[in-house]
């Protein structure tokens, strides 16, 4: 979760994010180059898994307990963490199928420092505590996560008070580690849509309404079979939402990734429906490790249809206008350079073509891994079209297991 400070405060801003936390917001581009790294998931050389058992792969599902990414990580993802993740490591962990705990905790801690126009501020943004189960060691995860969301005006969050820190919640119940990599999830949180990103402030997922606001209720099935993948998600609109305004539909995404190259094609699809409004959106991606670079792309098409409502039906409603993000075509292009453990710069170009006109963005970008349990980030943006700015932020976190 990123947020933009003034071109002029790139020192202040080192301090714009401290999370302590089970998990770094991961990245597609960690996927793409590990895609043939068999050893950072599990110890190398190790017997094959039968056939229907294996759960090899370069999706979310992989590393993340969520399957749509981001959130604390499954004994996978942990491993990857501390053995091939950073720069330098301390210790060698454990194989993830030797992982017999049954319970895991993690906190995840944010305070932003924020300047512009002349002006510093910094306050904790959020605090959110996750619990995971697994009664049967494999297969059965209960999941509860509670967060709270911090203002600018106040220099703590009041867990007493939970309208004035948003408090909201999620859960999952889910079987996992069915034949063939598959599961079976109810949850509360956000559905499998288009390749997930850790910088929500991007355009194709801001503009989108998969931010860091996004929620739903639903039921999912997917996969990871190896190769191809498939997510398929049920949903029932966001309980927090006026009932009119819950959108309710379903969203897949699929596609196939490989080792060679560690190549990837993905393509989305999202149908809802609110008593105003239906929105249609869908989204084709690619990507593939070269010698030293990494390539993804991602385009995405929304549209937002007003339902023609008649006077007895709007005089129903609660509200007569809609949060929904308008209209839109975003295009996101990636390149970043690999090979260098714990370090991974690059650059991001984004366009937006909506109502309002267009806009373009161009963002560099570095990432650093340099010990278990700390990440830097480092953006720089320039903006032009509709508007033109430019910003600079960072960001640091500290992140833990228990």
């Amino acid at each position: 979760m990123i947020f933009p400070v003034a071109s002029r405060s790139f020192l202040p801003a080192l301090m714009s994010f401290f999370c302590l936390c089970s998990h770094v917001q991961a990245t597609p581009l960690l996927a793409l180059q590990e895609s043939d790294q068999c050893g950072a998931c599990h110890n190398p050389g190790r017997a094959q898994r039968p056939v229907l058992e294996r759960r090899c792969t370069l999706d979310c599902q992989g590393c993340h307990v969520d399957p749509s990414g981001g959130g604390p990580r499954n004994q996978w993802g942990a491993y990857y963490e501390y053995d091939s993740l950073s720069m330098q490591n301390f210790f060698q962990p454990q194989d993830p199928l030797k992982d017999e705990s049954r319970f895991d905790l993690h906190y995840d801690g944010r305070l932003i420092g924020r300047r512009s126009e002349g002006q510093s501020r910094s306050f904790p943004m959020n605090s959110e505590f996750s619990v995971r189960l697994r009664p049967l060691v494999t297969h059965l995860h209960l999941i509860w996560q509670a967060g709270f969301l911090g203002r600018p005006e106040s220099r703590k969050i009041d867990y007493h008070n939970r309208e004035l820190n948003r408090f909201s919640q999620k859960f999952s119940l889910m079987l996992d580690a069915l034949p063939l990599n598959m599961y079976v999830r109810a949850f509360r949180g956000v559905p499998v849509y288009g390749l997930r990103r850790p910088n929500h402030s991007l355009w194709i997922r801001e503009r989108t309404g998969l931010g860091q606001f996004a929620m739903t209720d639903a039921l999912a099935v997917g996969g990871t079979p190896t190769v191809p993948f498939l997510h398929y998600s049920l949903m029932n609109g966001d309980p927090s939402a006026e009932p009119e305004d819950r959108q309710k539909g379903y969203s897949f995404h699929g596609g196939m990734r490989g080792v060679s190259y560690g190549w990837h094609v993905n393509g989305s699809l999202w149908r809802t429906r609110s008593r105003k409004n239906e929105v249609d959106m869908k989204a084709v991606g690619a990507g593939a490790k070269l010698p030293w670079v990494l390539l993804m792309a991602e385009r995405n098409w929304r549209l937002v249809k007003p339902l023609q409502l008649s006077s007895a039906e709007r005089q129903t409603l609660q509200s007569q206008t809609s949060d929904q993000h308008p209209s839109s075509v975003i295009s996101e292009y990636t390149l970043a350079l690999s090979g260098i453990r714990g370090m991974m710069p690059g650059i991001v170009y984004e366009s937006l073509a909506g109502d309002g006109g267009v806009a373009f963005r161009k963002s560099f970008f570095l990432d650093l891994h340099p010990v278990p349990f700390l990440q830097f980030e480092f953006w720089r943006r320039y903006e032009s079209g509709q508007r033109s700015l430019y910003d600079s932020l960072a960001v640091l976190r500290f992140y833990t297991s228990f």
